[in-house]
């Protein structure tokens, strides 16, 4: 029995001391209440679905507790983490805030959320395919653009079905042809415009083009109408 005591003596010691000192730092600190802004996490989304654009990324925190602790989250706030994994189809789901979904040291309680809940709709994932159109800038005077390819012609965007609805191209980032004569090959990328859309593959975008004298289109003969 002696040798249980006396076995890591020092190190028995330090654990003591550590212990004793943290017991009156904490009990000698004020219980105090504060508001912290935290981030929101997200985890666990269905592969099949895309969160809408109503994202929540911040909630105020209502906390209670020791100063010591308080300051150290304050410092370093906890993300709210909200798991989705009961998301099952599009829709709309609350999720409300509890003190499980927060990361708090022992001590601190948690007295409420603003907002105390989230309201997040979830839409069906969808990919399509949406053709490139090159942009140019500085085009020479008397000149314009008569055609030009792109490789590849098309790329595939994935996000919200809400959202790829109302998209059919993508526009590249402007082609300054003071830089580029014309027949030369230029890369560049698309942009796909809509913040809750993304690529599925490389934006980059090769592009050809030819200039034609703009007078040009102008002389070139007009089918006569046919008389009634």
């Amino acid at each position: 029995m002696k040798r249980f005591f006396t076995q890591h003596l020092g190190l028995k010691l330090f654990s003591l001391a550590s212990a004793t000192t943290l017991w009156f730092l904490l009990s000698g600190s004020r219980e105090l209440t504060t508001a912290i802004t935290v981030p929101v996490q997200y985890r666990n989304i269905p592969t099949h679905l895309e969160i809408g654009p109503n994202l929540v990324e911040q909630v105020r925190l209502i906390v209670r507790g020791p100063s010591p602790l308080l300051s150290r989250i304050s410092n370093s706030p906890p993300p709210v983490v909200l798991d989705l994994d009961r998301v099952r189809r599009e829709g709309v789901t609350t999720f409300s805030i509890r003190r499980t979904d927060v990361d708090l040291p022992a001590g601190v309680v948690l007295e409420r959320a603003i907002p105390s809940q989230i309201q997040i709709r979830t839409e069906r994932r969808e990919v399509k395919d949406v053709t490139v159109i090159p942009v140019f800038e500085n085009v020479p005077d008397g000149y314009r653009v008569e055609s030009w390819t792109a490789v590849p012609p098309r790329l595939p965007l994935s996000g919200p079905k809400s959202r790829l609805d109302l998209i059919d191209s993508v526009r590249t980032d402007p082609i300054d042809l003071r830089a580029h004569p014309a027949g030369e090959q230029v890369t560049t990328t698309a942009f796909a415009g809509d913040s809750h859309a993304h690529f599925l593959a490389s934006p980059l975008v090769r592009v050809r083009y030819t200039l034609r004298p703009a007078h040009q289109a102008e002389e070139e003969p007009r089918p006569k109408k046919e008389k009634r």
